[in-house]
């Protein structure tokens, strides 16, 4: 049987979660289908959707929910990039100042062009699409 994988989370700011001793992933893709991640997955880059990312420790059962981003799987790691929580700041009751937004909004738009450069694009809308990128 293969080591257990290990889980991260990243930001652009910072690491959210970063779990060792992971015996299963699952996240929802863009194209809509769910894949489970197991130890020995074969590496992999795709696009997911906003919503919960569910992972299984010793511990048990756990879930985070993510906004929007990409997952790489590859050396015993499962890493998701994105923005952030979903709903993390109204949930906090947090206002994000002008630079913060401006921040999550440059993440959205380098997610975007990384995902397009790989041909795994599921066409969705950007506020500035109509402009280049």
């Amino acid at each position: 049987m293969a080591d257990p994988l290990r889980f991260v989370v990243l930001t652009p700011e910072k690491a959210l979660l970063d779990v060792g001793g992971v015996r299963k992933v699952r996240v929802l893709l863009a194209d809509g289908g769910w894949l489970s991640v197991y130890p020995g997955h074969a590496p992999l880059l795709a696009e997911t959707v906003a919503g919960p990312v569910a992972y299984v420790t010793e511990s048990g059962d756990a879930e985070i929910a993510l906004t929007e981003g990409i997952v790489r799987i590859g050396d015993g790691t499962v890493t998701i990039f994105v923005g952030g929580l979903i709903g993390a700041a109204s949930m906090l009751d947090i206002e994000l100042d002008d630079d913060e937004e401006n921040e999550m909004l440059e993440f959205d738009r380098l997610a975007h062009v990384l995902m397009v450069t790989l041909g795994a694009h599921t066409g969705g809308v950007l506020a500035n699409e109509g402009e280049g990128v």
